[in-house]
């Protein structure tokens, strides 16, 4: 991955997340917390943390 600057990217639009896509991001989060944090440590997102 190169870096590069915000010219560069293009916004092409915006969808709702559905039940399968947050099925997928639970799956790939669980996995990289096996895979990279100590037992017993949770990651928690930033939508459950912003009040």
């Amino acid at each position: 991955m190169y870096p590069t600057t915000m010219e560069y990217c293009r916004y092409t639009g915006h969808r709702e997340l559905t039940e399968e896509d947050r099925r997928d991001a639970r799956r790939i989060r669980e996995g990289f917390e096996r895979c990279f944090l100590p037992p017993g440590v949770k990651l928690t997102s930033m939508s459950e943390t912003q009040d």
